[in-house]
This record gives C-alpha cells, structure tokens and sequence, in this order.
C-alpha cells in the first residue's frame, strides 16, 4: 500500500485479509534483516518470517546503498559525531542505524536509516555475525 498517513475502514479492512504485508524474499537465510529499496522498509527476519517491520531511508541516487548478500562485522552503541545511533555495521561504512531524518525515500548516504526510537531494539536483535539482504523488488 502506498503511505499516505490515512488509515481509513478500507485500509484496515485489507490489511486484515493480509494485503500489503511483507513477502520475505529470502526465507532460507535463517535469522537474518532484509531492507527492501523498493518500499524502503527494514524486516527483521526469523523462521522465515517478518517478526519486526520497520520504515527506512536508504542510500540517495548519489550515494547509493550497496545491494547484496552482507554480514554484520561491527556494532557501534551509542551515537557517534555523525548522528548515527546505535549503528550496525554490514560492509564498509554502511550501516543499518538510527537517525532522526528518516523520510519516505532514499535520502541517506548507503546506510540503512530507522526512527532513533525503534535504533535501540534492531541493534539488541542484530549480532555481529548477522546476515543482511538488501534488494530491490
């Protein structure tokens, strides 16, 4: 469904019969987080299930964010000098963090931006080790 920010009797009523939900691509990954260009949202994946889906802004058409199957190699608590909050790290500099600009389209510079107030329980659930997909559909 497209965001408009209006909940009406008919959204609710598809979203009750499941229209508009997550179809996660890459269901034999086991645990893992896919970030979907394409509708700029995050889902934290387990048993082949989105269990958390959350809005993301991904890297703009000049910096774009690096697609591909990737590991997380660093975790970063806290915030850093550049605003990024509670970062984990899947290749290079690029991260899936917290950052209190996250608009409804690619804006960032490759990384995968989350409202600071969801940064906290993404970067608990991911572990160093943790796979990320990210992809267009």
């Amino acid at each position: 469904m497209a965001r408009n920010y209006v909940a009406t009797s008919e959204v609710f009523s598809r979203l009750a019969r499941g229209w508009g939900r997550f179809k996660v691509r890459y269901r034999d990954h086991g645990r893992h987080v896919e970030g979907d260009m394409t509708h700029q949202v995050l889902a934290l994946i387990e048993h082949g299930k989105a269990v958390r889906i959350y809005p993301m802004s991904s890297g703009k058409s000049s910096t774009p964010t690096i697609l591909g199957k990737f590991t997380v190699y660093m975790k970063e608590p806290g915030t850093n000098s550049h605003g990024m909050i509670f970062s984990s790290y899947f290749i290079r500099g690029y991260a899936i963090h917290g950052y209190v600009d996250v608009p409804v389209y690619p804006a960032s510079h490759g990384c995968l931006r989350i409202p600071p107030p969801e940064a906290i329980s993404v970067y608990n659930w991911i572990h160093v080790g943790t796979r990320v997909d990210t992809y267009y559909r």
